[in-house]
């Protein structure tokens, strides 16, 4: 809930949003546009404000930036979408959580009493309502990503994007540290959150246009991943990274800060990334309401060592652990599908009705309103493309390849489990667990050949020839999709002369 009143322009943001998206594809390539269209939504629409108009979903940032991205794509790029073959492979996690969607509202068709309160029972009527929200939020950042990215090209885009917005973040950031977070506020008139939230260790924790300071940290965090690896394999200058990592200490999310500890170094330092510690922070995300059922997640461990840094760290900590194992409790009562909406799956007074549960994690909002079989659909969308990462990711020929898509199924893997401790705050897990996907069959598959040299001039390969003979061992209609021409396969001896000609 945000605090203060939305001034016209927040509404206005919303839909001036449409033709900006729709400039970006007309002036730039369609995976450009996309990275533009899907980060440019995420981190600076307004937050917490929807418009709510009759018969339709509610019109945020979520919906509007997924949609117009989707759009632009059929716009130019339709034969992506074609080839990409939705609701096929592994997208039928997706069709399992719309049928997921209707046995959750055929098993709750029963009102909830508690003292003076009562909740309302769930009709057919809401499972359409959900799987259309579910559509817009879920399944096409999913389905873009997995179509837009599919070559080296497209990895070096979405890393870029990231680079680049993780340093206009730095700097509002910056703002924010030394101001208090008021950006959000100045521009659209309120604040998104709790103010009291950002106060950190003395001083201010950034929020910008993001929900909360958590979900800034995390960006920053895959920006900085992104910088690092860009440094090695491309043309990031090193005080890029510098800055970016600092910035993100400065920013002051603990979670944030001990992930980059953990993983950073792994990033600078590993020359053969093999994918391993996505694949087991992609299994923990999937497997941990199992881990917690049994009691086998070291809770206890892990409240000692917060509270060996910070005595409020931990007690929040421990906090969060105890409100999951309440809510894991109530989801068990519904285990198959879950409670469904309308604070269903939460915890209640008998004789006042009042809410007793607090919320923080996404997996135990995701299980309790969607039960077993939606929580494995939604995380199953997001977990599969990485541990998939680990055991075709040899498949990648170039070394430059390899490094970059470990690092994206490593940013996509910690903002999976990021949502075991918080909450859902973009949709940025699907969007980039889709480009992992896709860029894992594109890469994976794609011949590694290079254009042809003319007769008589033979020279030894370089990284860029191979660069683009990788990029465009694909059909022809790829090359051209974004140009409306054909091109000559290479492999001809025109193609040949025309390649050495340039």
């Amino acid at each position: 809930m945000f605090l203060g009143h939305p001034n016209p322009f927040s509404y206005a943001a919303l839909f001036l949003f449409i033709p900006l998206a729709l400039w970006f594809y007309s002036r730039f390539p369609a995976t450009k546009a996309t990275v533009m269209t899907v980060l440019g939504g995420v981190l600076f629409l307004p937050e917490s404000l929807a418009v709510d108009p009759p018969l339709l979903p509610p019109i945020d940032k979520t919906s509007i930036t997924a949609f117009w991205a989707f759009v632009g794509c059929l716009w130019k790029a339709q034969p992506r979408l074609k080839r990409a073959r939705p609701f096929r492979g592994i997208d039928l996690f997706f069709v399992l959580l719309l049928l997921c969607n209707v046995g959750t509202a055929v098993t709750n068709q029963f009102p909830l009493i508690t003292g003076p309160v009562v909740r309302q029972e769930l009709t057919l009527y809401d499972s359409f309502a959900l799987g259309i929200k579910d559509t817009l939020a879920i399944y096409l950042p999913f389905l873009v990503g997995r179509a837009m990215f599919t070559r080296r090209k497209d990895l070096r885009t979405l890393l870029n994007g990231f680079v680049v917005a993780g340093v206009v973040y730095a700097f509002l950031a910056l703002i924010e540290i030394r101001l208090s977070p008021q950006l959000h506020n100045w521009i659209y008139g309120y604040h998104q959150m709790d103010f009291t939230m950002t106060m950190r260790f003395g001083g201010y924790r950034p929020m910008i246009f993001m929900e909360t300071g958590l979900a800034v940290g995390m960006f920053m965090l895959s920006a900085t991943i992104a910088a690092i690896v860009l440094h090695r394999t491309d043309n990031v200058k090193l005080y890029t990274v510098i800055f970016l990592a600092v910035v993100l200490v400065l920013i002051k999310s603990t979670g944030a800060i001990i992930y980059a500890l953990a993983v950073l170094p792994v990033v600078a330092l590993v020359k053969r990334p093999r994918a391993r510690l996505p694949a087991f922070l992609a299994l923990l995300a999937l497997l941990y309401p199992a881990l917690r059922t049994t009691d086998t997640f070291p809770t206890d461990t892990l409240v000692a060592q917060a509270e060996a840094i910070n005595e409020e760290r931990a007690l929040s900590l421990w906090f969060r652990f105890d409100q999951e194992y309440q809510l894991l409790q109530r989801a068990l009562e519904q285990p198959l599908f879950g409670w469904g909406g309308y604070n269903r799956n939460r915890h209640f007074d008998p004789v006042t009705g009042e809410d007793l549960s607090v919320t923080d994690g996404d997996w135990a909002i995701q299980i309790g309103s969607r039960g077993l079989v939606g929580f494995t659909a939604v995380y199953g969308l997001m977990t599969v493309p990485v541990v998939m990462t680990w055991r075709r990711i040899k498949k990648v020929k170039n070394k430059k390849d390899r490094q970059r898509l470990a690092a994206l199924a490593l940013i996509t893997s910690l903002l999976v489990v990021d949502l075991l401790p918080n909450g859902l705050f973009h949709c940025l897990p699907f969007f980039l667990s889709g480009a992992v996907h896709g860029l894992l069959n594109g890469l994976g598959s794609a011949r590694r050949t290079g254009p042809v040299a003319p007769r008589g001039r033979r020279r030894p390969a370089r990284e860029d020839d191979m660069e683009r003979g990788h990029d465009d061992a694909q059909p022809d209609d790829i090359a051209a999709e974004d140009t409306g021409r054909r091109l000559p396969a290479y492999g001809t001896r025109s193609a040949g002369v025309l390649v050495g000609a340039t």
